[in-house]
């Protein structure tokens, strides 16, 4: 494995070097997906191989067509040919019909952005049969149904696409799905993505981001303001290193993460100082550049912080990474922009509560930021529990996924309190309250893992590394507990650990965890290998007790920091 800046050089953060990025993080896909489905990998996602390798082709475009001028007359001749070819019928490369909805709808935003954008590269050198099936195709695509959340966006890229042609659509579809989008507004500039669905990425690389590039495509601004005042909230979700806090899913999609700051570029909306929005996206990007996300051919690998299946929901396919390419929509703000020529801000210690999203953000003295969250678990995705339902997340410190097998080395509680009726099969919070944030940005959660048991954890933090945890736990039966501070890198670790305390060093962090009470035992432990979102191996600081049937008050104060 191996990183951009391995292969592609450093990172130039001027217009120009945008561009060749976007054009070096795509070309490696388009390639792969110009030799056909057949080359395509397998890989473990519920799609069909077929809708696997249209991932592949379809997402580079979201960066390849902002970057069209320093993308060669040659590979996108060969994109043309091939997305011609995946919407033929009479095609054995032909993708499928989109009558029936799935990931082909998704896509097909990714095609009506890209016809919309660089009609010349893509559609001109179309003949006229070509030109009629992908008219066929992308209609069919914008009429068809989808899912009743976020994806109410892809017909209306499909039919900005069709409008840039001149294929005749009706544009009432385009402003129903518009209109539904509407009524997923929880307020404080949140959407919810669909019906008990969470507040997550989706929010800045979904919703805020396609509203803004609709804006920039058709002069519709209805969510604009939303987009806006999120930008202002998301502040607090990025270190001063450029670092996004990991929490919810699709965090495959790794640099998607910051596609919001070059968005507002791209729709010329000021929703934060130009230097602000320039200096989250530069820094972002330039955190992935040097990690190890690449395989030896230059393509972006399934995983986060390195490859790793583990950690990905059922969805993500070996095309999927590449939604991380809307990060380059800045590009079409143009090189005189102040985005491009702005000096970056670099951000500085913050406390954010967002009541909407159930969550405080704080970012510290160090420019670190602790996520402390309020949000329960989503079932139906994998590593859902994980994703959602731990009680902090850490820009500095990643987080973990259970795994299979007995013990906390395999069920992993950093950022979390798990309970056992035996000491060996941990439960941790998944269905709860969404929390309420009081005046001073404490965030109180109330869950009930079983029917007899149930819990009121209240979580604060502070600028300078440190937050605590304060759980009431009122239980009819006995339990055992285990609570985790935050992993560091196996490799190279030295530890101290006393009765109530545990304090580890590896690599440049220091993580801590601290019994306020005294009553549990403190201990270091090594999860299973790969659980880990940004290192293979990992330590992780915990706490151990036995609790018997009645009330109990469990303090704890955790640290994760640079400072060894």
């Amino acid at each position: 494995m191996t990183s951009p800046q391995r292969i592609f050089g450093p990172l130039d953060h001027s217009y120009t070097g945008w561009a060749s990025a976007a054009l070096a993080i795509g070309r490696p896909a388009a390639e792969l997906a110009a030799a056909g489905p057949d080359a395509a990998p397998v890989t473990m996602s519920n799609h069909s191989h077929a809708e696997d390798w249209f991932e592949l082709l379809t997402r580079p475009l979201w960066g390849l067509a902002a970057a069209k001028d320093a993308v060669p007359d040659d590979l996108w001749a060969s994109l043309a040919d091939t997305l011609a070819r995946a919407v033929d019928p009479e095609d054995p490369w032909y993708v499928g019909d989109v009558a029936n909805g799935g990931q082909r709808i998704v896509e097909s935003a990714a095609v009506g952005w890209a016809f919309n954008l660089a009609p010349e590269k893509l559609w001109d050198p179309l003949d006229a049969k070509a030109k009629d099936k992908v008219a066929v195709w992308l209609t069919a695509a914008y009429n068809g149904p989808v899912a009743d959340m976020n994806w109410h966006y892809f017909p209306v890229f499909a039919g900005h696409g069709l409008k840039r042609l001149g294929i005749a659509h009706d544009p009432a579809v385009a402003n129903g799905h518009l209109e539904r989008m509407g009524d997923f507004a929880l307020g404080d500039a949140v959407f919810e993505d669909g019906p008990g669905g969470r507040v997550d990425y989706y929010n800045p690389f979904a919703f805020h981001t396609y509203a803004l590039l609709h804006y920039k495509l058709a002069g519709d601004d209805r969510y604009v303001a939303n987009a806006a005042a999120f930008a202002r909230k998301f502040r607090s979700w990025f270190a001063a290193d450029g670092a996004a806090v990991p929490y919810g899913r699709s965090l495959g999609y790794r640099f998607a993460q910051g596609c919001l700051w070059g968005a507002l570029a791209a729709a010329d909306v000021e929703a934060v100082p130009w230097a602000e929005a320039a200096g989250f996206s530069r820094r972002h990007l330039e955190w992935w550049w040097d990690k190890p996300i690449l395989d030896p051919e230059g393509r972006l690998t399934v995983g986060y912080a390195y490859p790793n299946n583990a950690v990905a929901e059922q969805y993500l396919t070996a095309g999927s990474p590449w939604w991380a390419t809307k990060i380059f929509a800045g590009l079409l703000a143009g090189p005189a922009h102040p985005f491009w020529t702005v000096e970056s801000a670099v951000p500085g210690p913050v406390v954010e509560p967002h009541k909407a999203a159930r969550a405080v953000h704080v970012r510290d003295r160090a420019g670190n930021v602790t996520r402390l969250n309020g949000q329960a678990w989503v079932p139906w995705a994998r590593t859902g529990e994980a994703a959602y339902g731990k009680l902090a997340y850490s820009t500095l410190a990643g987080f973990s996924h259970a795994t299979g097998g007995p013990g906390l080395e395999s069920a992993v509680p950093d950022g979390a309190l798990l309970l056992s009726e035996d000491g060996r099969h941990w439960r941790g919070r998944e269905d709860s309250d969404e929390g309420a944030i009081d005046e001073n940005g404490v965030l109180t959660v109330n869950w009930q893992p079983w029917e007899d048991v149930t819990i009121t954890t209240s979580l604060e933090a502070a600028v300078d590394g440190w937050h605590a945890r304060v759980h009431v736990i009122e239980t009819e039966r006995v339990l055992h507990t285990g609570e985790g501070g935050w992993c560091v890198p196996k490799a190279g670790h030295g530890a101290e650990v006393d009765d109530a305390r545990v304090a580890v060093a590896s690599q440049g962090l220091r993580s801590e965890l601290i019994d306020s009470t005294g009553e549990r035992e403190a201990a270091l432990i090594e999860p299973m290998p790969g659980t880990h979102l940004y290192w293979p191996a990992t330590v992780l600081p915990v706490l151990r007790g036995v609790l018997e049937p009645g009330k109990h008050v469990l303090k704890s104060l955790i640290y994760i920091g640079s400072e060894v």
